[in-house]
């Protein structure tokens, strides 16, 4: 069977990015303040700056596979990453899925990125302008 694919317009892998930024932010948000520590303490204990912690918290950084897992390794948690269809909303309100490629991935799986344990779940976010996940 042709595996066929479509070109990503660099619209949609940015806009993906800045949705995965979100998610990153929240996540580490909830995991810092089940800790109760501040971000100075958080990123003394995972031996990062308390300005990289603000920058992440506020999804202004896209961290990198390595330094999530650091972080997460800090916190005794592992990393969950799934790849689900793509959900879009027409101007009628009606919603669909669909695949890119090939289509062999589970269309059951939920959206995840997480460093938190797998029972913080991660609703659709939006990123406030110059404000912390943890502020949203």
């Amino acid at each position: 069977m042709p595996r066929t694919t479509r070109p990503l317009s660099s619209r949609s892998v940015s806009e993906d990015s800045a949705v995965v930024a979100a998610q990153c932010a929240r996540c580490l948000c909830e995991l810092r303040q089940s800790t109760g520590e501040t971000q100075k303490q958080f990123a003394e204990r995972i031996g990062m700056t308390e300005s990289m912690i603000s920058r992440l918290e506020k999804g202004d950084h896209m961290p990198m596979l390595a330094t999530l897992s650091r972080i997460a390794a800090g916190f005794g948690r592992r990393i969950e990453i799934v790849f689900h269809a793509h959900d879009h909303e027409h101007a009628d309100g009606t919603r669909h899925s669909h695949r890119h490629g090939h289509g062999d991935l589970d269309h059951h799986n939920q959206h995840a990125l997480t460093a938190a344990s797998s029972s913080s779940g991660l609703s659709s976010q939006r990123k406030v302008r110059g404000k912390s996940a943890c502020d949203v």
